[in-house]
């Protein structure tokens, strides 16, 4: 707020020298709201770091997940390898006897 502005708030909230009585009641008011914020606030920084937290070891299991998967994928094209090396082995002894 500009200073003219914060003068013309306050003028109109305590116009008189009688109003000034309710300026206790409105800063307690004020500062339960301040304490609302700053719960609110606290409770979101909270949730923020949960939230980092649980997508650094989402990140994980998924990295461990896609290591096993390469492992497996390497695992399948090594059998392959010998399928495919056992299948000529046999094409050749089935052509030598033919």
């Amino acid at each position: 707020m500009e200073k003219a502005s914060t003068m013309d708030y306050i003028n109109k909230m305590f116009p008189t020298e009688a109003s000034l009585s309710g300026v206790e009641p409105l800063m307690q008011k004020i500062h339960s709201e301040i304490r609302v914020v700053d719960a609110e606030i606290l409770a979101a920084v909270r949730q923020q770091s949960n939230s980092g937290t649980k997508a650094k070891q989402d990140l994980a299991a998924a990295t461990r997940a896609v290591e096993e998967l390469m492992y497996k994928v390497r695992e399948i094209k090594t059998k392959a390898g010998q399928s495919e090396t056992m299948v000529q082995e046999i094409c050749r002894d089935i052509k030598l006897k033919s």
